[in-house]
C-alpha cells in the first residue's frame, strides 16, 4: 500500500467535505438574506451553525491531520507551499473556533430566548459575511496546494496576499470596525 497516496486522498476528501459544505452554505445564506425573510436568513445561519460543529469543524481538522501525514510521509517539509497552506488552515480552523462559532452560538441562544430579533439577525449578518472571508482564505489555501509556489514565484504570492487584503478590507474590516464602535 502506498501510504502517502492514502494520506494525500484522505485529505484531499476533507478539504472538498470543509469547503464543498461550507460554500453551499455561504450561497444559501446570500440567497436568503437577498430574499429579505429574516426568518428564513436566521434558519440559514442556525443551519450553519448545526453543521459547523458536526460536519465543518471534523472536516476542517481531518484535513490538517491528513495535510501534516501527508507532508510527513511524503517528505514535503521543506516546500514553502506545505507551510503556507498549513499556516492557511490553522488560520481558517482559528476563525471557525474563535470567531464564527462563539457567534453561532450566540445566534442560537438569542433565538431560542426571542426568535428573530434584530440582534440575532445582526449577528446573522456578521457570520455571513465573515465565513465569506473565511471562504476566500480557503480558496487561496487550494490555490497554494494546486500552484505550489516557492520563494521565486513572487507573482503567485503576490496575488494571493493581495487577494486576501482585499477581502480582508471588504468583508472583515467593516465588521470588526462596527464592533470596535458599538465596544
Amino acid at each position: 500500500m502506498d501510504w502517502y497516496a492514502l494520506l494525500k486522498f484522505l485529505h484531499v476528501v476533507s478539504a472538498v467535505i470543509w469547503i464543498g459544505g461550507a460554500f453551499v452554505m455561504i450561497m444559501l445564506g446570500v440567497k436568503a438574506d437577498r430574499g429579505k425573510d429574516d426568518a428564513e436568513f436566521v434558519g440559514v445561519v442556525r443551519q450553519v451553525a448545526w453543521a459547523g460543529e458536526r460536519i465543518y469543524v471534523p472536516a476542517s481538522i481531518s484535513t490538517l491531520i491528513f495535510g501534516v501525514a501527508t507532508a510527513t510521509v511524503g517528505g514535503l517539509w521543506s516546500n514553502l507551499w506545505v507551510i503556507l497552506g498549513l499556516v492557511g488552515v490553522a488560520a481558517t480552523i482559528t476563525l471557525g473556533v474563535a470567531v464564527l462559532t462563539p457567534r453561532a452560538k450566540k445566534v442560537e441562544t438569542g433565538f431560542q430566548a426571542g426568535g428573530v430579533t434584530p440582534a440575532v439577525l445582526a449577528t446573522s449578518r456578521e457570520i455571513l459575511t465573515i465565513a465569506k472571508f473565511d471562504a476566500v482564505l480557503l480558496f487561496v489555501v487550494i490555490a497554494d496546494m494546486v500552484l505550489k509556489p516557492e520563494t521565486n514565484d513572487w507573482a503567485i504570492l503576490t496575488v494571493m496576499v493581495i487577494v486576501l487584503l482585499a477581502a480582508a478590507a471588504v468583508w472583515l474590516t467593516p465588521v470588526f470596525r462596527k464592533r470596535a464602535a458599538i465596544a
